[in-house]
């Protein structure tokens, strides 16, 4: 059987990560990406996080070839005059568009939403961008950090005497790369029952707020402000935390009272489950200090990893805290089919994995087929395939559009 989005052709417009994700997850799906990035260079994110020389000299950054394995890349000059019928003719063919510049770029370009879909009624248009395409900051710049701090994400991330702290990694950007191969998708589905195309406003501000949904709801419907928990869990009292062990640290989160008296048992302080200190969160958070003394006593007898196996086994969710290098060989990944062998792409010696989606289909995926793409690799190809002949093919190349 086919993969869900076979057969379907989306132009990539996008750069750096949120775009670049969006589109991934078209490809891992079966979706032919042509991603569209300037010859000199190529798209931003090539040039970020480029852990070895050879990957900075070959575009094939840590954080690009994370997120355009399956596509193919097509080297074009968007400014150059001769760029436009090139960008009409893929997109009077295609199903998708994709773009993440700043609101009102891809109008001054002449790509804008409303001609393009003048030439194609049936494309689907997705713009993703910091702040959305209205509204008083819609034309600011945004990348994540920034958006983490106006989403007030940071404001509930940190502990109180050491003040905001942002997520170790672009988790507004990533997650509005999903959420936009969402909206995709159902702009998609809607178009089979009505044969219509779609503009679809995708905004990391946006996005980033309804991950914050039961944090936002608090003052919000609930007159109450959210505070900073440190490693805790809002409302938890204390058996949410992170712990120190004989080796290594661990993460608990013990939510329920039978989950706090069944951890509090395993570790030798069945006590704490009777003591009117600690039967209530309440309780708990009165008396801080006094749980926390106690419990990280009790975690320093064993090491994260075995208490990790503790813990699960009587039905307490427990991890020792990992970190990134030992995710390639932790088991449940790997039979999960998360890192996706694939040849290495240049750049990169050794072998080259794709991270996989955050989901299984009983068919077909999802999973891509070819490594990230060096700047312009198909160039050629997908300009033969929209019916530009050798010649032109070369007058182009020759004058730099490609």
């Amino acid at each position: 059987m086919a993969q869900p989005f076979a057969g379907l052709r989306v132009i990539d417009f996008t750069q750096v990560l949120a775009g670049p994700y969006s589109t991934y997850q078209l490809a891992s799906l079966g979706a032919d990406v042509i991603k569209l990035e300037h010859p000199k260079g190529g798209d931003q994110g090539r040039g970020l996080l480029t852990p070895t020389p050879e990957s900075a000299a070959a575009g094939m950054s840590a954080l690009s070839s994370a997120v355009n394995s399956g596509k193919r890349s097509l080297a074009l000059d968007l400014k150059h005059p001769a760029a436009q019928a090139i960008v009409d003719r893929l997109a009077t063919g295609a199903d998708v568009l994709v773009e993440n510049y700043k609101a009102g770029t891809m109008d001054k370009l002449g790509f804008g939403q409303a001609r393009m879909r003048a030439l194609n009624p049936k494309l689907i248009y997705c713009s993703i961008s910091g702040f959305g395409q209205s509204g008083p900051r819609s034309n600011a710049a945004a990348y994540d950090p920034v958006i983490q701090a106006a989403a007030g994400i940071m404001s509930v991330t940190g502990f109180p005497e050491t003040g905001p702290v942002k997520v170790g990694f672009w988790v507004c950007d990533m997650t509005t790369g999903m959420n936009a191969a969402f909206a995709i998708a159902s702009a998609l589905l809607r178009r089979t029952h009505t044969g219509q195309g779609d503009y679809i406003d995708v905004s990391m501000l946006d996005t980033a707020v309804s991950l914050m949904s039961p944090m936002a709801g608090l003052p919000l419907n609930y007159d109450v402000d959210p505070v900073m928990t440190g490693n805790g869990a809002p409302g938890s009292g204390g058996p949410s935390s992170v712990f120190k062990t004989a080796c290594g640290t661990l993460t608990i989160a013990a939510v329920t009272p039978h989950q706090f008296a069944a951890m509090a048992r395993e570790v030798g302080r069945g006590d704490l489950a009777e003591d009117e200190r600690f039967t209530t969160s309440p309780a708990r958070i009165a008396n801080a200090d006094a749980y926390r003394e106690a419990m990280t006593a009790a975690f320093a007898k064993d090491t994260a990893a075995n208490w990790e196996r503790r813990l699960n086994r009587i039905g307490v969710p427990a991890s020792k805290n990992k970190e990134v290098r030992e995710l390639a060989t932790d088991p449940q990944l790997t039979h999960r089919g998360m890192f996706q062998p694939l040849p290495p792409p240049q750049g990169i010696k050794g072998e080259f994995h794709a991270i996989n989606l955050g989901f299984k289909l009983d068919y077909d995926g999802p999973g891509v087929q070819s490594p990230p793409p060096l700047v312009g690799q198909h160039s050629e190809e997908i300009l033969a395939e929209a019916g530009f002949s050798e010649a032109r093919i070369q007058a182009l190349r020759a004058a730099g559009v490609i």
